[in-house]
């Protein structure tokens, strides 16, 4: 990929990062604790299949977090961002060993930050909670991705090969 930042470049991650804020706004809040379900992973996933770990990252990242503020869960935001964007990064990094693979570690990262942060902010109980619905929101945007992607690549190849 051509490392050139342009304004084209600019203006996608921003708009991909928008529909990341997006999807996670689409969410289903669990009752009696600060977590919730959400559709902001198989947006992720895609985007870092098509465009790799730069794109997957910034908008895991950024667009994830501002849905924590807009949400009303600002002390989510900061973890949110490291957690996402290493999750949207690991996954563009794996997508040449397999789609199934990259998101399986992109996952497992997710699953993994958020059920560890969960109890230790809110106590060990709540991290069953947690696991299950990440396990839930990861599966969710896995078969989100794996069907949208190829869908996707076909219409946007010529654009995407010449970034």
């Amino acid at each position: 990929m051509n490392t050139t930042i342009t304004s084209k470049k600019i203006a996608l991650g921003a708009m991909l990062a928008g529909a990341v804020t997006l999807a996670t706004m689409l969410h289903i809040p669990m009752p009696g604790l600060r977590v919730y379900f959400n559709l902001g992973e198989g947006v992720i996933y895609t985007v870092a299949l098509l465009l790799g770990p730069r794109y997957g990252a910034i908008c895991g990242s950024i667009g994830a977090s501002l849905a924590d503020l807009i949400l009303g869960y600002p002390l989510w935001a900061p973890i949110t961002f490291v957690i996402k964007g290493l999750e949207g990064f690991l996954v563009g990094t794996f997508a040449k060993k397999g789609r199934v693979l990259a998101i399986v570690t992109g996952a497992l990262v997710m699953i993994a930050g958020y059920t560890t942060t969960a109890g230790l902010l809110y106590g060990w109980k709540v991290a069953p909670v947690e696991l299950g619905t990440d396990v839930l929101q990861t599966g969710t945007g896995a078969i989100f991705a794996l069907f949208l992607t190829p869908m996707l690549e076909k219409r946007l190849f010529k654009y995407i090969t010449n970034q």
